[in-house]
């Protein structure tokens, strides 16, 4: 059989409990035909406080994709929970191991709405548990627009982005639409993280990190829209370059 090697991307799995000790771990098919277009390999890594499985999966990958899901328990950036919905420890406990050791070893990683905001708790940043509800200053901007309407491509608001940073040379844009399926959002940034995008109420969209080669992440999820948006697909196409360079 002929080597047809391709760069392999670890995507660690949200679980889904059906009962009777059914765990369902699973990804949406979006992040994965995303990365087979790109002509890269997804592997689904799972939610498991078993440190050597983690490791091997780790050390198995070229890089990782964080993706959306459930909220993030607040325990790990020191609040109680208050606002927060779906919380899965299993699954904060793996990412947060995978995306700290990818940050030591600078390890190509893209991070999608949770994703972001996993990142961002990795580096000892917090969250706003609700925008509606804690975001200074209020905002009128639904950044669940697009699930509201049971639209998850619908592009609901602009997102500006620093034209200095790496994901607008990335995405080839320093302007553009988004659409937003999200209640939380960064409220302190975390080390070493730069705030390089935003939406007009001023919640943060994009967090990179200038100290490594490729720490890419934003609150909206591209992976709905790299089909029809050439920002979208220039940003999946750019990380698995990247991973590509790397393998």
């Amino acid at each position: 059989m002929a080597n047809h090697k391709q760069p392999l991307i670890g995507i660690p799995c949200a679980r889904l409990d059906r009962g009777n000790g059914r765990t369902l771990h699973y990804i949406a098919n979006t992040y994965i035909d995303a990365l087979i277009a790109m002509n890269a390999t997804p592997l689904l890594i799972p939610a498991t406080q078993n440190e050597t499985v983690l490791l091997s999966a780790y050390h198995a990958v070229d890089g990782l994709l964080l993706s959306g899901g459930a909220d993030i328990n607040p325990a790990y950036y020191g609040e109680e929970i208050d606002g927060s919905e779906d919380i899965d420890d299993e699954r904060d406990m793996s990412e947060l191991k995978l995306a700290r050791w990818a940050l030591e070893e600078d390890r190509p990683l893209l991070g999608v709405c949770r994703g972001l905001q996993l990142l961002n708790v990795a580096t000892g940043g917090s969250l706003y548990q609700g925008i509606p509800s804690d975001f200074t200053p209020s905002t009128t901007q639904d950044h669940q627009e697009s699930a509201h309407r049971q639209q998850r491509d619908y592009l609901a608001h602009t997102v500006s982005l620093d034209p200095a940073s790496k994901i607008a040379a990335l995405m080839g844009v320093t302007t553009l639409q988004v659409n937003t399926l999200h209640h939380q959002a960064v409220k302190k940034v975390g080390t070493g993280l730069k705030v390089v995008g935003t939406s007009p109420d001023g919640v943060v969209e994009a967090l990179e990190s200038p100290a490594h080669r490729y720490v890419v992440s934003i609150q909206w999820h591209p992976e709905e829209l790299w089909r029809k948006q050439d920002a979208a697909h220039h940003l999946f196409a750019s990380f698995v370059q990247e991973v590509n360079s790397r393998s």
